[in-house]
C-alpha cells in the first residue's frame, strides 16, 4: 500500500504516513490512519510491521481446544443471542464436553464420527434431539472459521445429521376438539378457562401466551396482538423477562374468537376491578396480572385436570399442535395455517405437520370421485 506525505507535519518536522484497511477477529472494517514519521522509508517499513502483526493475529491460534473456543463462543453470544438461546446452548453443552480437549488445529471428521458413536451408545435421545447438539456443534465450528480463521470449511461439508433407519418417529399427542371438552370440563378458574381456550384455539407458545397484556387486547374489533414473549430466567427459577418473538414472523394479529370472547371479556370485568389495575397487566398473569404466569404452575395444572377429567395427559405445547390438527383437518389452506401459527415458513408448516397432510389423502380422494362422476 502506498504511504503519504502531510501537508502538515509536525512540529519536529515529520510529514510521513501510511494508511491502511483491514478486517478485525469480529468481522468490522477497520480504517487505521498511523502517525507520522520522518522519512518516506521509515512510514514505508513500519506499515509493513504493522501488515506482519496483523497476519500473525489473523493466523488460527495453535494451542486453542474445543473446550477454549466454547468457552469464547459463549462469551460473544451475550449480546447476539436471546437469553433462550445461549441457555439452549449451555444445556446442550454436556453432550459435547468429551470433545472439549481436543485441540482446534488437529479437529478434524474422524472426531465427529468418533463423536456420534459415543452419543449413539450413551445416550437416550431420540435423532431429533441428537441432531440439536449436533446443530450447535456446527455453529461452533462455524464460529471457529468466521473468528479464528480454522480450515473447517471442508469438515462442514462432510458432517451428516444423525439418522437411525429403524427409529419409529413418535406421534404427537394431541387433543381432538371432543377429548379438549372432557379436558376444560373440570376447569373451574376463569383465567385458566380462557389460557386453555386460547392455547387449543389458536395455537400460541406458551411463551406468547405469558406474553399477552391487557392492552394487547381489543375487545371492539375482537382481534389480540401476539407482538412478544416470557421466558424464564433459568430453568431453576421463576424469574422471567419479557423479549421478542421466536422469530417475525411470530408476530400476528389473530381473531378474538366466539368460543371465548365471552368468557375473555368476563375476566377483564373482575380483573379490572383491582385498584391498582392497568392495561400493563398480564392477562394470565398470578396477582391479578402483576406477575407473568409462571410455567410450572400452568403444567401442574394441566397435569391436575388431565388426572381429574380422566383423560391421557398432553404437553402444554401440544395444545398448539391440537390446534394445527384441527386446522389441516378443516382444509385450511396450508398457507393460512402458516400464518396463523406464526411460523417462519410453510417449509416449516409441512415438515412439522405433513403426517398430518396424508390423513387428509382420504377427503381428495372422495372430492375426486365425487368431481369425476359428475363429469361423466
Amino acid at each position: 500500500m502506498p504511504v503519504y506525505k502531510s501537508s502538515t507535519p509536525t512540529k519536529d518536522g515529520k510529514c510521513w504516513f501510511y494508511k491502511i484497511q483491514y478486517t478485525d477477529s469480529l468481522c468490522n472494517i477497520v480504517k487505521y490512519t498511523s502517525k507520522k514519521f520522518m522519512t518516506r522509508a521509515i512510514a514505508k517499513d513500519e506499515e509493513r510491521k504493522h501488515l506482519n502483526r496483523l497476519e500473525q493475529n489473523n493466523k488460527a491460534p495453535e494451542k486453542m481446544t474445543l473446550g477454549d473456543l466454547w468457552l469464547k463462543f459463549l462469551a460473544f453470544q451475550d449480546d447476539k443471542v436471546k437469553r433462550k438461546t445461549k441457555e439452549g446452548y449451555t444445556y446442550k453443552e454436556k453432550h459435547l464436553k468429551s470433545l472439549w480437549n481436543i485441540p482446534c488445529s488437529s479437529f478434524n471428521i474422524t472426531h465427529v464420527e468418533d463423536w456420534k458413536k459415543r452419543m449413539n451408545k450413551e445416550t437416550n435421545l431420540n435423532d431429533v434431539s441428537k441432531n440439536d447438539v449436533l446443530k450447535v456443534l456446527c455453529t461452533l465450528i462455524n464460529f471457529g472459521i468466521k473468528y479464528y480463521n480454522y480450515n473447517y470449511s471442508q469438515l462442514l461439508k462432510l458432517i451428516e445429521k444423525f439418522k437411525n433407519p429403524d427409529e419409529v418417529k413418535k406421534e404427537q399427542e394431541i387433543y381432538s376438539p371432543a377429548q379438549f371438552e372432557i379436558f376444560l370440563s373440570v376447569e373451574e378458574d376463569p383465567r385458566y378457562r380462557c389460557l386453555w381456550k386460547i392455547l387449543f384455539h389458536c395455537g400460541l407458545r406458551i411463551g406468547e401466551a405469558r406474553g399477552l397484556q391487557w392492552k394487547d387486547i381489543n375487545f371492539e374489533k375482537k382481534t389480540m396482538s401476539i407482538s412478544k414473549q416470557v421466558q424464564n430466567v433459568d430453568r431453576n427459577t421463576n424469574d422471567y423477562y419479557i423479549c421478542s418473538l421466536k422469530t417475525a414472523s411470530s408476530k400476528r394479529v389473530l381473531p378474538l374468537l366466539d368460543v371465548f370472547y365471552n368468557d375473555l371479556l368476563e375476566y377483564y370485568n373482575y380483573v379490572k376491578q383491582f385498584k391498582n389495575f392497568n392495561e400493563d397487566f398480564f392477562v394470565f398473569g398470578e396477582d391479578f396480572g402483576l406477575r407473568a404466569l409462571t410455567y410450572p404452575l400452568a403444567r401442574r395444572r394441566k397435569k391436575a385436570n388431565a388426572i381429574k377429567a380422566e383423560i391421557k395427559e398432553i404437553r402444554i405445547h401440544d395444545f398448539r399442535h391440537s390446534c394445527a390438527s384441527f386446522l389441516i383437518n378443516k382444509g385450511i389452506p396450508i398457507t393460512v395455517v402458516s400464518k396463523y401459527l406464526g411460523h417462519a415458513s410453510i417449509t416449516e408448516t409441512l415438515n412439522t405437520y405433513s403426517h398430518m397432510f396424508q390423513d387428509s389423502f382420504s377427503n381428495v380422494n372422495d372430492m375426486l370421485n365425487e368431481f369425476y362422476k359428475i363429469e361423466a
